[in-house]
């Protein structure tokens, strides 16, 4: 099944892509794709490269090429430009495609056929990983597995507008992408280049009642003047940690709002969701599982998680699974009263005489003084100690007295954290930088 097919049962008149200055039905991307027939059958075989101008073409590109191509490269307007050769050899690249005023583009690559392509039954989604702490690397999926917890249910879906806040050409862009059109829904599409208020201001006035965005974009959001015009039905957050400072802030925010944290990745896909409004997960999901996916905590407390499924691999042939189909997330955990809580990834940890310290346990305990709307917690390396933690925050009380608040965030540091996790540095900051899948920006 490809995308045209899993949306043929929504109503033509149904609206699908929202922009600034352009409003896309659903029978609109059928209308694309008949109108590029000729051109879709020449790259049938083919592995393509998407490369959208925006992400509102993104979105009808994916729309008509799912099924009709065998391999599909997303390249993310931030990819490092040294990576392409290697990302294009990976993948076998043989065109680059965009549309210019719905009409189909292309820019031929390399015309010869990878062998290996000819066996697939399914486009291949090519998903590089973000790279937040390493090299990204290239993760092959399907739609079949992408989709794999979207809830088609139009009836359901026509009372929901979502609005797009991450990289739609990464994973958590990508899952957005299909929850909407999953249910038939409408989905806001907000471009790169665009500022909070900018964001805030088009989701208000197209009436947007669902947001899928990491903590760090809600924490900017709820900084807005129009937040408060949101008419938001359900909230849910991903690709960061989201601690119980975010969760209880919405929920005070939004009346009646549902909700939801999820745990996913490029490699594992969607892991698992969490509706209770508290940080972390029950630890019943190690004990039991979740549905089909199974969870385990190994002594070095990283988190691991079996998808079910293999039916996702890196394009360089680097296997992803151990021997018993668990992925390494890369996540440290702790367990604390039936609780399973998040403490930061293992590779951005700072080492502070010896001690590891996790960035996002010390920004988690920040932001529960209630005295600060963010934090970015860092190192900056010492001859002595190894590493300092630092941490840049932005006040609540933008009128306080910064030396007064420093004081009362140390105070509050030195009775909530060990000696060696307290800020040696601190810096009141207004605002703090953002990448565009919505996460803190970090090193």
């Amino acid at each position: 099944m490809n995308i045209l097919d899993y949306i043929s049962d929504i109503p033509n008149e149904r609206v699908a892509f929202i922009s600034k200055n352009e409003t896309v039905l659903y029978s609109d991307l059928k209308n694309i794709f008949n109108k590029n027939i000729n051109t879709i059958n020449q790259l049938k075989d083919s592995c393509i490269v998407i490369n959208a101008r925006s992400r509102f073409e993104f979105v009808k590109l994916i729309s008509v090429l799912d099924g009709f191509v065998k391999r599909i490269v997303f390249l993310p307007e931030d990819i490092d430009k040294s990576l392409l050769e290697k990302y294009y050899k990976e993948s076998n690249a043989n065109f680059e495609v965009y549309l210019e005023n719905n009409i189909l583009k292309l820019n031929i690559l390399n015309k010869k056929i990878d062998d290996l392509l000819k066996d697939i039954k399914n486009t291949q989604w090519v998903i590089p990983t973000s790279g937040t702490t390493n090299n990204p690397k290239l993760v092959a999926h399907t739609f079949e597995s992408l989709s794999r917890t979207s809830k088609k249910n139009i009836d359901v879906g026509s009372k929901y507008i979502w609005g797009l806040t991450f990289d739609i050409y990464r994973f958590s862009g990508i899952q957005v992408f299909l929850q909407a059109i999953s249910g038939g829904s409408s989905l806001i599409i907000t471009e790169s280049n665009y500022s909070m208020n900018e964001i805030v201001d088009l989701f208000v006035k197209k009436s947007c009642n669902i947001i899928s965005a990491t903590p760090s974009f809600w924490r900017k959001v709820l900084m807005t003047k129009e937040s408060g015009n949101l008419k938001l039905k359900r909230a849910t957050l991903g690709g960061e940690i989201s601690d119980q400072s975010i969760l209880t802030a919405l929920k005070n925010k939004y009346e009646n709002i549902k909700i939801t944290h999820i745990y996913a990745s490029t490699e594992v896909g969607v892991g698992f969701a969490v509706t209770d409004e508290l940080a972390g997960f029950p630890y019943s999901y190690i004990e039991n599982g979740v549905g089909n996916i199974k969870l385990k905590i190994d002594d070095n407390f990283l988190l691991w998680i079996n998808p079910g499924k293999k039916s996702q691999e890196y394009l360089s042939n680097n296997s992803m699974y151990d021997n018993n189909g668990f992925i390494n997330t890369g996540d440290l955990v702790k367990v604390e009263n039936n609780r399973v809580l998040f403490l930061g990834r293992e590779s951005g940890s700072i080492n502070v005489g010896g001690n590891k310290v996790q960035p996002e346990e010390v920004e988690a305990k920040l932001l529960s003084s209630n005295l600060i709307s963010s934090a970015y917690v860092y190192a900056k390396k010492n001859p002595m100690v190894g590493s300092l933690v630092c941490a840049d925050v932005i006040p609540l009380n933008k009128e306080i007295d910064k030396n007064e608040l420093k004081k009362q965030i140390l105070s509050y540091c030195r009775d909530n954290l060990d000696s060696f996790k307290i800020p040696a540095i601190l810096k009141i900051v207004d605002d703090l930088e953002i990448t565009q899948s919505g996460k803190i920006k970090r090193g």
